[in-house]
């Protein structure tokens, strides 16, 4: 009896001591997510018009030094990316590596993406200048609403110091 007793114990102490596993929910959110940024980077590089993964809700942080206001709506956002392709044109220089983030109050994994990205940024040619190209660094990150779509997005790096390279 005693002999069974302690591997009863010992079975409950096994079992109690195993690491907890992934949460599916939390990893399928993620991973569904990403596939939403991937889908929203290559529409940017491609110059494809599609507003489908944005909320109506979404709102675009300004992170340019000298801009009027704090953020836009999805209608401008909309019309800054038509005139921004009228102008520009974008193209991933490294791979797409999409890394987590985390709610800042629980440091629980919370469904949002980001990436540290190299881009090239292409001022099209015209009947009387040349194109030219800068490389930029980025930092972005989305965050979305409970239906997957992006809510949130900013984007961190030295556009200023880009586009007057471009433009002079």
């Amino acid at each position: 009896m005693k002999k069974l007793l302690v591997m009863a114990v010992a079975a409950m102490l096994y079992v109690a001591c195993q690491p907890a596993e992934e949460s599916a929910p939390e990893t399928s959110v993620f991973d569904e997510n990403c596939a939403t940024v991937r889908a929203v980077v290559d529409d940017f590089q491609n110059e494809v018009a599609n507003f489908e993964h944005y909320s109506a809700d979404f709102i675009r942080r300004q992170s340019k030094y000298n801009t009027t206001g704090d953020s836009i709506g999805l209608e401008q956002f909309k019309t800054n990316r038509l005139n921004w392709w009228a102008k520009y044109d974008a193209k991933l220089l490294n791979d797409l590596r999409l890394l987590p983030g985390v709610n800042p109050r629980t440091l629980e994994t919370d469904g949002s993406v980001r990436y540290y990205a190299q881009w090239q940024i292409t001022k099209t040619a015209t009947d009387s200048t040349e194109a030219k190209s800068i490389q930029v660094p980025l930092y972005v990150s989305f965050d979305f609403d409970a239906e997957g779509k992006i809510l949130f997005q900013q984007v961190y790096g030295d556009m200023t110091a880009a586009f007057q390279e471009l433009n002079n």
